[in-house]
This record gives structure tokens, sequence and C-alpha cells, in this order.
């Protein structure tokens, strides 16, 4: 951006100039929530007079507000700027066999609201995506925001998805394969974006999580079922189909029964529900009961072998331990750690989510504020616009 003030340029190329240099005020200060303008100068590399010019520019256009602090002591008080994080809102939605979950969060990826819909993998698809929508009223309604101010969908569901935001593959839900959920969310906002389950996860620890420290990492998503996904220099790997790191098409890993050793666990008693006899077996191991330990043991065994196909093309810095089984990694981390260790010597660390069960739901708030600054902000789409309700 420096350089560039030095440079002769056209009429044409002065605009474009401008256009650069709004983007970099504007990224300055809502990389750092609230800047004066001596730090806006420092971290956008502009000079004090090109500075103060796009200021009154995005202040005028409702990107940023001004805000004036109290008056303390002799002097002008230092005036600072914060990005209207308000202007709108985004929802993360997480649609999975058992559960769905939103989440409602400001232009800024501050979380206002949350929400929880229980369903059953044989819940019809109409009434999945009715609990969705009655999720999304939960977090509007939960924080007073008019449903017409929602800017962007982001949703995460299990199963492939094609670009257009349609299901192409599920194991996991009977007639969920071919639903568009990109169309159907369209109801409420104008703009939808759809990825898969796990590789929403993978984000989510890469720009929120345990993994914020690291360009290379393997998600692995345990629960009920189970997934992984990449992130290799930073960004996130879906491959040509979307379907990097899918290994549920090879039955040879033993993927999808490795759960079976927690099931079927001597520890749990017979009556518990097979949707409880995972978290009744870990809770088991927490109190050291031989039965159990063994059979977190062999499934951390099965994980591991599972993980170490993508560990091994990889070489990641970290394998991440998320998913709803992340929240057992008291007695799981440990075996999966030596179980890996004792295939790759020299590495990777692993790590233990601490995002919780919202994990898809906040990689899906991540797409969704994504698809918002490319609309919004890309470097093609030249003059930033009023960030107004129906800015998009």
């Amino acid at each position: 951006m420096a350089a560039a003030r030095g440079q002769s340029a056209d009429g044409g190329d002065l605009s474009r100039l401008r256009q650069l240099n709004e983007r970099a005020v504007l990224a300055a200060v809502r990389d750092a929530g609230e800047l004066r303008v001596a730090q806006i100068v420092e971290r956008s590399g502009l000079g004090r007079t090109a500075v103060e010019d796009v200021l009154a520019s995005l202040v005028d256009r409702r990107w940023l507000a001004e805000e004036r602090p109290a008056v303390r002591g002799r002097g002008r008080p230092a005036r600072s700027y914060r990005f209207r994080a308000e202007a709108g809102y985004v929802v993360g939605l997480d649609i999975g066999a058992y559960s769905i979950r939103a989440v409602l969060a400001d232009l800024g990826g501050q979380v206002l609201a949350t929400a929880h819909r229980r369903v059953s993998p044989d819940t019809r698809r109409d009434a999945r995506l009715a609990a969705a929508d009655r999720a999304i009223a939960d977090c509007v309604r939960g924080v007073d925001v008019a449903a017409s101010r929602i800017w962007a969908v982001g949703t995460g569901t299990t199963g492939l998805v094609d670009r257009q935001g349609r299901v192409v593959r599920v194991n996991a839900i009977p007639d969920w394969a071919g639903v568009d959920l990109a169309a159907h969310f369209r109801r409420s906002a104008r703009l939808v974006v759809v990825d898969n389950d796990s590789q929403l996860a993978a984000l989510a620890e890469h720009r929120r999580g345990v993994a914020t420290d690291v360009p290379d990492l393997v998600l692995l998503h345990a629960g009920r079922r189970t997934g992984l996904a990449l992130v290799i220099d930073g960004t996130l790997r879906r491959g040509f189909h979307g379907a990097a790191a899918d290994l549920s098409t090879l039955p040879m890993l033993r993927w999808e029964p490795a759960i079976d050793h927690l099931h079927h666990c001597r520890a749990v008693p017979p009556d518990v529900p097979v949707a409880d006899r995972a978290e009744h077996a870990f809770a088991a191991a927490r109190e050291g009961r031989r039965s159990a330990l063994t059979a977190v043991r062999k499934y951390a065994r099965e994980m591991a072998l599972a993980a170490a196909t993508a560990v091994g093309v990889v070489d990641p810095q970290v394998v991440v331990l998320g998913g709803a089984f992340s929240q057992a990694a008291d007695v799981l981390l440990g075996p999966l750690t030596e179980e890996l260790t004792r295939l790759f010597p020299q590495g990777p660390e692993v790590r233990a989510s601490t995002l919780g069960a919202d994990c898809v739901a906040l990689g899906a708030i991540c797409l969704a504020l994504d698809a918002v600054d490319e609309r919004l902000v890309g470097s093609a789409r030249g003059a930033l616009p009023v960030l107004a309700a129906r800015s998009l």
C-alpha cells in the first residue's frame, strides 16, 4: 500500500488506489475492533492525510463509526473508529442426524445467540428443514434482531455437498441425499453457502479454536459419525468434488464400525440407549473400569489408523480431536496420542477442541462471513457500497 502512494496515476489508477486504501483502513479497524487515527496510520501503512480522507468516506458510507472519548485535561481528545459490526448478522447452522444447532453472530463474528433442536436419523426431510428454520427463528428472537437483517446463512451438514449447495451423498440420514440446502435457506437470507460438517469444524478450529497458530492441521471429527478434514497452508482443502479426506467409502479402515467398541463395552448397562452408550463408556473409563479403558483404547486405535491416511500425506503440525467426543478428551486424548505416536514417532501433536458442540456452526459462521466479505469487500467490486440493511 505504501509503495502505491508514490506512483504516478491517471484517473482510473487514482480511483483504484482509493479503493485499495479503503480496504486497507477497513481491514485494520476490523481486525482490531477499534483504533485511534495514529494506530490506523501505523497499521495500514498509509499517510495520515490519506487515512483521514478514507475515514471520512467510510463513516459516511456507514462502515465505520467515530467514537468520541470524554475530554480529559487539555488538548483535543484522540479520535477512534470502530467497525459497525451491528450493521448486519449471519447465521451458522449444523444439520446432523441427531441434532440441529444454530449460531447467530454479527459482522465481526461475535456470537450473540445459539439454539438447539433435537432430531433423529428417521426425521423426514421436510421436518428436518423446518427444525432448522425454527432454530434460526429462536436465535433471532433471542436477541430481538429483525429477520431481514440476516445477511448470510452458512450451513454445515453431514454428507458430501456439491458446489451449488446440494447434498450429493449421505449415509447417516435416509432421505437427505438430493436436498438443495442453498435454495431452501435463501428464504432466510440472500446469500447462502453450504459445506460438509467436518470441513467446517476444521475451519472453525483454524480460525477460532486450538489450531489458530498452525498452517497445517488434520481434524478428526469424532462422534456418532466420524470424519476427517484438512487445512493446508492456512486454507481449508475441500478437493475437486468436496470430498477431500472422506474415508467413508473405505470399509477396510473400519471407520464406521469403530464406535462399536464403545457401544458393546461390558461396563455399560444393557438398558442404556444406543445414542448414549459411548458417553457411558467414557464415564466408566474415567472411573478406571478395565473393560471401558480397553474399549476406549480399541476405539482410539481405529481412529488413529484412519487419521494416519491423512497424516502420512499431509504431515501436519497438529491433529485436532474435534466433534462430540472431544468432550471426553480426558480419557480419549491420551490413547489417541499414543496410537498416532506409535505410527508417527516424530509427531504430530494432538490437541483436543475447546469449541464444544457448536464447532460446526461456528465454522459455518466463518464461511458465511467469508462470503459476505467476498460480495462486499472483494477487490473486483469497486468502491465499497453503503453498509445498510439491504447491502447484499
